[in-house]
């Protein structure tokens, strides 16, 4: 191929790229304002009576940590939860985050019964129906325990 003919292949690949990233970049806008001090994608607050603290994100928080959540469901008399609800808290207790509001989580202690494959069986905890954090709940934990914090 002559340096001509790869100079014009060249220039059309660039054009079709540099319009793409232009297109890209002009669609990039800030979805949430920053505060005084700065960005906060979540806030928590003390449930009083408790030594909980209920985690409520933004929006765009949710979407930068991939939130998402699943349903408590039942066998038998068991209630079965995803296993990767599932967070282990440096004492031994275990606990999943369920969904109180649309963007709001509350940590609760669950029992286990026993695990198999992806599912955990549990002798109690949150109610059938009820969502659980099934990805992001180490970071919901975090954010409840201010690990990011100053």
């Amino acid at each position: 191929m002559s340096r001509r003919c790869r100079q014009r292949v060249g220039r059309a690949f660039a054009v079709p790229l540099l319009v793409a990233a232009v297109l890209a970049l002009g669609g990039c806008t800030e979805v949430e304002t920053e505060t005084a001090t700065g960005y906060e994608p979540s806030k928590i607050e003390p449930v009083k009576g408790t030594d909980l603290k209920r985690v409520t994100f933004t929006a765009e928080g949710a979407e930068r940590v991939g939130l998402q959540t699943e349903a408590v469901g039942r066998r038998g008399k068991l209630k079965v939860a995803p296993y990767a609800a599932l967070l282990y808290a440096p004492d031994g207790k275990t606990y999943v985050y369920t969904a109180t509001k649309p963007l709001q989580y509350l940590r609760e202690e669950v029992e286990v019964d026993h695990i198999v494959g992806n599912r955990v069986f549990l002798t109690a905890g949150p109610p059938v129906g009820t969502e659980v954090v099934t990805v992001g709940a180490t970071e919901v934990y975090g954010t409840e325990l201010e690990v990011a914090s100053h």
